[in-house]
């Protein structure tokens, strides 16, 4: 609205020397009729509202359709304008209130850290990688539950091999693994004073009790060694390994005292023969009959030595005499034997690695050699030294047991690790399960070293790319740097909420999610603050800042962290517990972190609004940022116009206005010709030259159409390598990645893996069957197992005898013994006579068991009945028998391996007791059938072999034998026959939900489909990168590949938006899209890649392989899809845009500005007539009250429906009054001499004469300005008042109704009367005023 001149008396005199006021105009660039550029060009307020205006206002853009100026998607632009107008009413009230609520926000967060404090951490590897709620998970929990917690053994693993192409069939190789393996099984703990050594840790044979002198039972403990699978057993050196460390003497009787004796010169049965000799009284048939059972004969007496001239080596060696090396390859050929030779046959594949056999079958070079030393678990040391003296000063629970166990296998590992050092020849590694969870547990704690580096680093990222290195005003540096904190922050508040919602931490938790969550969080700090920075030169209000930002991209934020939510929430479809937790984990962060960024974040904003309007330098806001310089910052000037205040003046001209406007002839001419320079000429941060490359070279070059071509060849290219990749992936996540790289470990398990591939296993049979009754099925199910190729066999190519065959081998030995006393008459109905054998009498007590607890005794059930019957064991006595072979032959029960629950109970047979009743045993619920698998080196072999096995337990499962299979390999690989069906049903889930819901918020299912193609081409293409890159699918990239459909959203979802948002063609539209998205993206790229970039620093080889190299490749394959092949898609067949122009048409007129509130009661209306004045008296002045010092004439102007002038000033007019609604304000100026309201555009003819005098009254310059206009004032519905005092010629306001419209010419001072001007129903009033007045300064 035009302004009256100032009363010279009103102004005080610093005003007198300010400069004219300057026009909201800037005509740089603008290029004249000629194609000649200006140096000046007009400016818009907010340059999105004429060419992306559903994106910067979905509400006026649907007030364009309800107007019939353009047509468009109604429902999508409804949706958005709702979402838009709630989050820009959240953004004027976070900057309303930005301390109060940044301050109780951060307060939040950090008492949510709080959580932290719970935080568990699982290490057992079962507990990561088992399905949870799935058939593994509940037969373990079967486990647990029978045998406890913590039972079973724990193998102490130790393997040899070569250093280059060394030799393992040699001597030297054996006796090194032998001085190592000493030293390292040497090894104490020491707990109150009590030593703890390997016979106080380790399996031992169990041994028949109760002797009849307790010496015996002395001699045969410290005898007894552990159980050691080693290949030494092949010699006689293998009997240094089983001690004792000192002599244990046998007492001989007589004048021949007592014989110190250990392994290396013991010869079992003829000590035993020497024992019998000397106590003839006690009875060690029995006892000799067990030995000779279990094939304790000459213990390694008769074995070859590996260095025959070796003192200590025993004559009886086959080469003593010979003094010559043996064949170290025939000895290992079919495996080695400890002192029992049945029970304890270690095979071929078991000790030995990397073999290769000449013709006849013998072993001619090997690669590794390996020994098992076999320790309890911390339930069964529990068990086996409770009420023992050896715990009476220790508070003896299954922790410390653990305790104990750790720190042999922790001091047993060290000692190998020295050998390492000394060795120069062979490589040594030791491995043990709970060593690998001691292992998990240290590695899974976080490094806070790497993360403090990594966030650092972020903070310096977005330090440096949001910096505006000319304007330090408009710079962003800290605003960014306060960002990344407040991600940091979130991420520790997530991290408590997961600890208290009882999410367990793992490794691949604590080492990425902090990272990944970084820079994943960090994306939607650079898409605000780029946001903010384009906006900040254009003339929003300073109060609507913020609430603008959250208008604009408040959904991109919210959209892609809900799309990156729903990906890890899919994702958690994959039942493995250690995805699961870091899916969670991921999730609730990234939640946190919206609510940051939604909440805080522009809570930060604001406060930079307020320096940046208060011209206070970025990162030093205590210093003002102006200097010198007398023109205020852009910023200033903005904030100036849009509070009301007057703006400083320069040396611009009404006259230059008009000229520069008239060199342009249509909107058309403004957009096409300074499409280049909307935003202000002003300096730019880095972000803004991405943008500036988007938009002037990088979008052109990609709507051309041999750039099409190239890109869709690309992508085709790219899909064909994808199938290609994907036909290579194969399965599998090798134990060795699990753990840190160059440990003894992880060196352990990559020479077992390629020398043996061996795994313990177990056929576990449970309770609710008739164990008696269906002895048969056992038979056939142990059986069946023979033809699983990996299971190794005995010598003759069959499988060992399980528990219920030996069990049935022993009541067949004592069945021979009965029916050889019944025939010889030393055993009758009624007893045994002194010459029955214990064999025999054994058998006659378990014989006439009934197994009825009323009657348990029969003897008349020695004439008809046998203890094995068509090798089926009487199943009326079975229990009876139980509790006999497990009590006296517990040899053969130990090697079984059975483990059967309830324990049977103990009975042990005397000939001197004729108490002929055996105590019953409970029912069997658990029992357990071991085998050894071998030649498991691959994931393909290995869940082969997981299949043959679960088919059998299926088949017999179908016969009514509840059983299942229990092993490492089901506990790691059997994840992967399940794996691809539980991928793809998380990948269908979550591209569904993407499809939806792009659908519903854009209102367009073709984007809908685009978009999901885009994504679903990403996820495919990162599934062929695995491999082309070698490596193999398991849990951990399958989550990677589900997330790939949340970071594919991000990637193209912004670009989406934008591209709907805009109006104009296709190209057009991608390239306004890529001007708006480009920098953005390309920061969350770099952000994400710089959050990820640290865990290539971390120790887990399965974390730099299947982490840091697949979400590299998630993100260069994102960037391409995103930045490259979206748009040229969009460009052929991308979905119109929300809003369309009429044809011809590249711009929408400004929109209509809203009626001002009521301010107060409406008065009538009081016309007055004035009739034009000079202005060259003071008089004239006072009368036209404070606001005015000039008289204004109005007169009529013809009204033009059309004007050729530029919509870009209607553009800077409306906006401007249209966003400023505070009606305390005082109207502006017109920043052009050009408006469009209503579809009306209106022509000025602006033109100022300056008159010097220097008479009375020097040093007065008379200013006439005289411009031919047409006004439209809007009051609201029902009443109508304003303030006539900018356009009268008096001090007060008239008052006029709005259904009318006066004019007036102050040439000739004749009416002509003009049409209202109407507007969707809003009551208007037009005037057509012309000012010939002018105003005075002094």
């Amino acid at each position: 609205m035009a302004r009256s001149s100032l009363n010279s008396k009103q102004r005080s005199k610093n005003d007198l020397e300010k400069p004219p006021p300057k026009l909201k105009v800037d005509l740089s660039n603008i290029k004249s009729s000629n194609g000649v550029p200006n140096s000046k060009s007009v400016k818009v307020t907010d340059p999105g509202l004429l060419t992306r205006t559903s994106y910067t206002n979905a509400s006026v853009a649907l007030d364009h359709i309800k107007k019939g100026r353009a047509r468009g998607n109604k429902p999508a632009l409804w949706v958005r304008s709702k979402l838009q107008e709630e989050l820009f009413q959240l953004g004027i009230l976070i900057q309303a209130h930005a301390g109060k609520i940044l301050f109780t926000g951060l307060l939040l967060l950090c008492s949510m850290t709080i959580g932290l404090k719970s935080v568990v951490t699982e290490q057992r590897l079962e507990k990561l990688w088992v399905a949870e709620g799935g058939r593994l998970d509940r037969e373990m929990d079967y486990i647990d539950k029978t045998l406890g917690a913590g039972s079973g053994g724990v193998n102490q693993m130790f393997i040899q091999t070569a250093e280059g192409d060394g030799k393992m069939l040699t001597s030297d190789a054996l006796l090194n693994h032998l001085e190592v393996l000493l030293k390292a099984t040497r090894v104490t703990v020491s707990r109150d004073d009590i030593t703890w050594q390997l016979q106080d840790l380790c399996y031992k044979p169990s041994i028949p009790q109760n002797t009849e002198i307790p010496i015996v039972d002395q001699i045969l403990d410290k005898l007894f060694p552990c159980a050691i699978i080693t290949p030494l057993d092949c010699f006689w050196e293998g009997s240094r390994l089983l001690g004792p460390d000192f002599p244990v003497h046998v007492p001989l009787g007589g004048d021949k005292g007592s014989k110190g004796i250990t392994w290396q010169s013991l010869h079992p049965t003829k000590l035993f023969q020497e024992m019998a000799e000397a106590f003839p009284s006690v009875g060690l048939d029995q006892f000799q009959h067990l030995m000779k059972e279990a094939g304790i004969s000459s213990g390694y007496q008769e074995k070859p030595c590996l260095n025959p001239q070796d003192p200590e080596c025993p004559r009886t060696a086959p080469n003593k005499g010979e003094a010559e090396e043996p064949d170290i390859g025939v000895e290992l050929t079919g495996g080695c034997s400890s002192f029992a030779t049945r029970y304890m046959r270690w095979p071929e594949e078991l000790v030995v690695g990397g073999v290769e056999k000449n013709k006849t079958g013998m072993i001619s070079d090997a690669r590794a050699l390996q020994s098992v030393i076999q320790l309890m678990g911390p339930r069964d040391m529990l068990e086996y030294w409770s009420n023992t003296y050896k715990v009476h000063t220790l508070r003896w629970n299954i922790e410390t047991a653990e305790e104990i166990l750790n720190e042999f296998q922790l001091k047993f590992q060290a000692e190998v690790e020295k050998a390492r050092g000394v060795q120069d020849k062979f490589t040594f590694n030791s491995y043990s399960s709970l060593a690998l969870e001691h292992l998990m547990q240290t590695f899974s704690t976080m490094d806070m070293h790497s993360l403090v580096i990594g966030y650092l680093v972020m903070m310096a990222y977005a330090g440096i790319t949001l910096y505006n290195w000319t304007d330090k005003v408009r710079s962003h540096a800290g605003l960014g740097i306060a960002g990344v904190i407040l991600v940091a922050v979130s991420i520790a508040a997530g991290l408590g909420i997961a600890a208290l919602a009882g999410i367990t931490f793992n490794a691949s938790t604590t080492q990425i999610v902090p990272f990944l969550s970084l820079g994943l969080g960090v994306d939607a700090v650079f898409l605000l603050v780029h946001t903010f920075t384009l906006q900040t030169p254009t003339n929003i209000p300073a109060k609507d800042q913020v609430g603008e930002v959250m208008r604009k991209s408040g959904i991109s934020v919210i959209l892609t962290h809900m799309c990156n939510i729903a990906a890890f929430m899919a994702a958690a479809l994959i039942p493995i517990p250690a995805m699961r937790s870091f899916c969670f984990q991921a999730a609730i962060l990234l939640a946190i972190n919206l609510i940051s960024m939604i909440f805080l974040f522009p809570a930060m904003i604001a406060l930079d609004v307020r320096r940046i309007f208060g011209g206070k330098l970025d990162l030093a806001c205590c210093m003002d940022g102006s200097g010198g310089d007398k023109d205020e910052s852009t910023e200033n000037a903005n904030n100036n116009r849009n509070e009301g205040y007057d703006r400083r003046r320069n040396n611009d001209t009404w006259s230059s206005v008009g000229n520069t406007l008239r060199e342009h002839s249509s909107t058309k001419d403004l957009i096409e010709n300074g499409e280049a320079d909307k935003q202000p000429q002003t300096p730019h941060a880095s972000g803004l030259y991405l943008t500036r490359f988007a938009r002037d070279y990088y979008g052109r070059i990609l709507a051309k159409a041999p750039m099409k071509v190239i890109t869709l060849l690309a992508v085709t290219c790219l899909i064909g390598a994808s199938v290609l990749g994907i036909n290579r992936l194969e399965d599998g996540l090798d134990l060795s990645d699990m753990v840190p790289r160059n440990t003894s470990v992880w060196r352990f398990l990559e020479a077992e893996d390629e020398y043996f591939g061996f795994y313990n296993m177990h056929a576990i049979t449970q309770g609710n069957f008739e164990y008696p009754e269906n002895q048969a099925i056992l038979y056939k199910y142990h059986d069946s197992f023979v033809r699983v190729a990996n299971i190794i066999k005995d010598d003759n190519g069959g499988l060992p005898e399980f528990w219920l065959s030996l069990f049935r081998t022993w009541l067949l030995r004592l069945q021979t013994a009965l029916d050889k006393d019944i025939s010889a008459g030393h055993i009758d109905e009624e007893g045994w006579k002194p010459e029955a054998s214990d064999d025999g009498i054994l058998g006659y007590k378990l014989i006439v068991q009934t197994g009825h607890v009323d009657s348990p005794v029969d003897k008349s059930l020695l004439r008809y009945r046998r203890l094995v019957q068509d090798d089926i064991i009487n199943p009326d006595g079975f229990y009876n028998y139980l509790s006999a072979w497990y009590s006296n032959d517990a040899m053969a029960y130990s090697y079984s391996q059975a483990s059967i629950v309830p324990t049977p109970k103990n009975w042990f047979s005397d000939r001197s007791d004729y108490n002929l009743r055996i105590p019953k045993s409970k029912p069997i619920r658990f029992a357990q059938i071991p085998f050894l698998l071998k030649n498991l080196g691959d994931t393909e072999t290995v869940v082969q072999t997981i299949q043959e096995i679960r088919e059998i337990c299926a088949n017999f499962e179908a016969q009514g034998l509840p059983n299942f299979p229990n092993g490492i390999p089901f506990t790691f690989w059997e994840q992967y026959i399940s794996l691809r069906g539980y991928m793809l049903l998380a990948l269908a889930a979550g591209l569904g939900a993407i499809f939806v819901v792009i659908s519903l918020v854009f209102m367009s299912p073709w984007a809908a489909v685009i978009l999901t193609l885009v994504v679903g081409c990403l996820v495919s293409q990162l599934l062929g990168a695995l491999g082309l890159l070698g490596l193999k699918l398991s849990a951990v990239p399958a989550v990677i590949i589900i997330l790939a459909i949340g970071l594919g959203v991000e990637f193209t979802v912004h670009f989406l938006v934008g591209f709907v948002g805009s109006i104009g063609s296709r190209e057009k539209r991608a390239i306004l899209a890529l001007e708006q998205m480009f920098a953005p993206v390309i920061h969350g790229a770099v952000s994400t890649l710089l959050g990820v970039v640290m865990l290539v620093f971390s120790q887990f080889d399965f974390i730099i392989r299947y982490f840091f190299l697949v979400l590299v490749a998630l993100i260069v394959l994102g960037l391409f899809n995103g930045l490259v092949f979206f748009p040229v898609l969009l460009v052929i067949l991308g979905p119109p845009g929300n809003l369309t122009p009429p044809v011809g048409e590249e711009s929408v007129p400004p929109p209509t500005p809203k009626p001002s509130p009521v301010r107060f009661k409406a008065k009538p209306p009081k016309i007055h007539k004035t009739e034009p004045k000079s202005i060259s008296s003071s008089k004239a002045s006072k009368s036209h009250g404070r606001k005015h010092n000039s008289n204004l004439s109005l007169s009529t102007i013809a009204e033009e429906s059309h004007s050729h002038i530029s919509n870009s000033y209607a553009d800077s007019y409306s906006a401007d009054s249209y966003e400023d609604e505070d009606c305390q304000r005082q109207p502006q100026l017109p920043s052009s001499t050009q408006s469009s309201l209503n579809g009306t555009s209106v022509f000025l003819e602006p033109h100022i004469t300056v008159e010097s005098s220097s008479g009375a009254t020097p040093g007065v310059t008379k200013v006439t300005a005289t411009a031919k206009f047409k006004l439209e004032l809007h009051t609201p519905n029902g009443s109508s008042s304003f303030d006539g005092g900018n356009g009268s010629s008096g001090g007060g306001g008239s008052s006029r109704p709005s259904s009318r419209s006066r004019s007036r010419r102050s040439s000739s001072g004749s009416s002509v009367p003009s049409d209202p001007l109407r507007s969707s129903g809003d009551s208007s009033l037009a005037s057509s005023l012309s000012s010939d007045g002018g105003f005075s300064e002094k």
